[in-house]
Formats: structure tokens, C-alpha cells, sequence
């Protein structure tokens, strides 16, 4: 007999080959994920770990489905599951809402979740959806600040979820080879396009016309619903690349937020709303770690361009422009027609611009008007104009994801930053070498030969 919670009336545990009706795609995924979590401790610690919650050596993870609870709200408001983690001392609790394919999450329906998870005393909420959010504890619909006093809510997207394992099985984080083989039969799950689990493909449907209007001198407007949508919709890329760029790497990559943005998603997408009306432009920061800089990416849809670019330090024991170029061109192996390089100069002078290829004939072609600066730092682009794909909803999506990856393997990947190297030993002023002693030195000394 299962052992409840006092505040379960009824249901099931997790199982890995839930006994489900061919309609409860949702219930069936949500059973086999939270199933394979309860019995592979790495994956619920960093999974939980994303919402707060800490799995130790001793802590216990359930997860059930098919719960009925004694404390009801409204009829029929059942989730899709309950995970509990029980550290001994202490027990956390959260009702699993999922959703699968391109069916979308509802304000009402999270809002009675939560009505339901305060009243039974469980701690939060949790929604698993093919909607994207940038933080766990973001949530891709709008809840009410009251309602979420007592109840937490977070937010896992389905291909968050399936990078995470993926992470591990690259890592070799998990040793034991039963875990390791439920692992990997996850992922092979998770990965097969007839579970629902879906990346983010494709701009909202506003994106031809926002693109269009841009390409036509025309002005944007703030209050516009297409410009919200089409931001939002780069958030949801923004979120996907990284998730694309761990899978690429096997670490985790993520986004670098400006901190007043950090706990408000609302003012992040008013701020990107704003980027987009008054200069046309879509853009990210990527951390991958270990990177020797954040890439950035810029999305410019005047030019119908995407850029991706890294900054460097110059070599400070480097004197000459030709030799500061001359360390970076070491870096980069390869020379593809989308490189470039540009060249920040002290005081008020312009940034210059050369091609990878141009810069392999003359490092001096990227010096500026003044032939005795040197450049104080780098940056190496790799600039694509997508002409008519610009516009296509899924077409633009693939090629973000493709040019981001091949600048790292072009670029990331090689750079190392500057370090200045370690000082020389200098000797003392009051013991100079013997070498340079004088001959009135040595007799104040007492040091001459024969005196002994």
C-alpha cells in the first residue's frame, strides 16, 4: 500500500510504463519523467536545484500521479502530479501541472493550482510546458502577487528539462549503470518528436510583418501588439539558443541579464520593446563557461543581419598595432569570409574594421589615422546577411541557431584572453651584483682575494 501524505486522498506512484489511456499524452510524459527523477539523484538535484530546493545524500524525492487531495477548490481540478522531496527534518511540496505539444498554459487554470496548492498547504506549483521562460521562477503566464504569497511558482519547459539530462549523460555526471541506462532510455524518450517535447521554431506571426514595415522605412510603435509579440517571441529564442548552445558544448550556457531586470520580466520586455522601436534591433548576451568573453548577439532588422561577436583585452606587452593583431590572427585558424575584426583606440578616435583575410596580408590595414596609437581592444565578429530569410518565421530561427554555433566553433572556442605575465625579480638597490663591484667596493668590503 502506498504510503500519502495525510493531505492525498488517493493516487498513484509515479510509474516509468504508466497504464494510461492513448489521450493522456500529458500524464503519461509528466509519469516518465517524474518516475526516472525519483530514482536518479544528480538529475533531481540539479533540476530541483533550479527552483531553490536542495537534494541531499539523505533526501528522499516521490513523485504520484492521478492525485486527489482533501482539500478542494473547484471540481474537477486535478494535476497531473505531486513531487515531494523529504529531507528528514524537513518536506517540500509541489503540485506538477503539464502541458505537451503546442497546447499553452492559462492564467485560470495555474490561478486554481495554486488556490488548490494553499489550500492542502503544499508549497508551490510547478508547470511543464513547450513555453519558454528565462528563469525557473519566471512564469509564462501572469499570476496574481497575492495568490503567490503562500504558494510558490515556477516554470520548467519541456526542452530546459530534456538539455539538463542531456547535460548529464555528455558530464558522465551520473556513474551508477542502472541510473545511467534509465538516463539515456530519458533522453532517447524526450528527444523523439512523437512525445510533443518541442524547441522554439519559429517567430510569432507578426515577425513578416514587423520585418516588412522596418524594410519599408516604416515606424515601429511601442504600444503595438506585433512589436510586443515579436519580443516576447526573441525572448523565447533567446532562451532556446542557450539551450541549443548547452547541447553544442555539454555545459550549461545561459543568458547575462542586466541585474534591474533580474526578478522582472515585465520591465526586461518593455526595455527590449523599446531597443526594437528606437533602433531596429533584437540582441542577447551568451555566456558559455570558460569563454574568454560574453558573445553577443545582435539582430539588426534594418540590414536583415545577424552578428555575433566576443571582446578581447589587446596584449599590453605588445608595443605595436602589427604585433597586437599579430596575437589575435594566431587565435583564429580559420579564415571565413563572414570574419571580422574591429580595433578600439584610446581617446576619441573611430573603431576601424578589416576582414579576417585582408588582416592575414597587412596587420597594419586596420590601423587608424594616427600611426603611433596602438588599439586597446578587440572585437572579432562574424556578421551574416540572411536576405529573404530574414523574414520567414522558421527560416530566421534556423539560421540564428546555426551561425551562433559555427561563431563559437569559429571563434569561442579558439580566443583565450590577455593575461599580463608574472613581473621579473627585481634585485635590491643595497645588494648589487658582484659582478659590478668596484675595486674601492671590495676593499670596504674586506672581500678582496688573499685577505682571508
Amino acid at each position: 500500500m502506498t504510503d500519502f501524505p495525510d493531505f492525498i486522498v488517493s493516487g498513484d506512484e509515479a510509474r516509468l510504463f504508466p497504464i494510461l489511456a492513448e489521450t493522456s499524452k500529458e500524464k503519461r510524459v509528466a509519469s516518465i519523467f517524474l518516475a526516472v527523477m525519483t530514482q536518479i539523484p544528480a538529475m533531481a538535484e540539479e533540476i530541483l536545484g533550479r527552483v531553490g530546493v536542495r537534494v541531499g545524500k539523505r533526501t528522499r524525492v516521490r513523485a504520484f500521479t492521478e492525485v486527489v487531495l482533501k482539500e478542494k477548490v473547484v471540481d474537477g481540478c486535478r494535476p497531473d502530479g505531486l513531487l515531494i522531496v523529504d529531507t528528514g527534518r524537513t518536506q517540500w511540496s509541489a503540485l506538477i501541472e503539464a502541458k505537451i505539444g503546442r497546447n499553452e498554459l492559462t492564467a485560470e487554470q495555474v490561478s486554481k493550482y495554486a488556490e488548490l496548492a494553499k489550500a492542502n498547504g503544499i508549497d508551490a506549483v510547478i508547470t511543464i510546458s513547450n513555453q519558454f521562460v528565462s528563469r525557473a521562477d519566471h512564469s509564462p503566464v501572469s499570476i496574481s502577487k497575492t495568490l503567490l504569497r503562500k504558494v510558490g511558482h515556477f516554470h520548467w519547459s519541456w526542452s530546459y528539462l530534456a538539455t539538463a539530462c542531456e547535460i548529464l549523460e555528455y558530464q558522465k555526471t551520473v556513474t551508477d549503470t542502472e541510473q545511467v541506462y534509465l538516463l539515456r532510455q530519458l533522453n532517447h524518450f524526450l528527444a523523439h518528436p512523437a512525445t510533443g517535447v518541442e524547441r522554439f521554431t519559429q517567430m510569432t506571426p507578426s515577425w513578416k510583418d514587423v520585418t516588412q514595415a522596418v524594410l519599408n522605412d516604416g515606424a515601429l510603435k511601442k504600444t503595438a501588439p506585433e512589436v510586443e509579440a515579436v519580443a516576447a517571441s526573441w525572448v523565447q529564442e533567446e532562451r532556446d539558443l542557450c539551450l541549443h548552445m548547452s547541447s553544442h558544448v555539454g555545459q550549461a550556457v545561459s543568458t547575462r541579464v542586466e541585474r534591474k531586470f533580474t526578478d522582472d520580466p515585465a520591465a526586461r520586455l518593455k526595455n527590449l520593446i523599446e531597443t526594437l522601436v528606437s533602433r531596429q534591433t533584437l540582441s542577447s548576451v551568451i555566456r558559455v563557461p570558460n569563454c574568454a568573453s560574453e558573445m553577443d548577439v545582435c539582430v539588426d532588422l534594418a540590414r536583415r543581419t545577424v552578428a555575433v561577436s566576443m571582446a578581447l583585452k589587446a596584449p599590453g606587452d605588445k608595443k605595436s598595432t602589427k604585433a597586437r593583431i599579430n596575437w589575435l590572427l594566431r587565435m583564429l585558424p580559420d579564415d571565413d569570409d563572414r570574419l571580422l575584426v574591429r580595433a578600439h583606440w584610446p581617446g576619441r578616435g573611430a573603431p576601424t574594421t578589416k576582414d579576417l583575410k585582408t588582416l592575414r596580408d597587412d596587420p597594419t590595414a586596420i590601423q587608424n589615422d594616427n600611426p603611433e596609437t596602438t588599439p586597446h581592444s578587440f572585437e572579432v565578429l562574424l556578421v551574416e546577411n540572411l536576405g529573404k530569410r530574414f523574414s520567414g518565421r522558421r527560416t530566421f530561427i534556423e539560421d540564428i541557431e546555426r551561425i551562433v554555433p559555427s561563431f563559437y566553433d569559429l571563434v569561442g572556442v579558439n580566443l583565450k584572453a590577455w593575461q599580463a605575465p608574472p613581473p621579473k625579480p627585481v634585485k635590491a638597490r643595497s645588494e648589487p651584483d658582484p659582478g659590478e663591484l668596484t675595486q674601492a667596493d671590495l676593499e670596504s668590503t674586506g672581500a678582496l682575494p688573499g685577505d682571508e
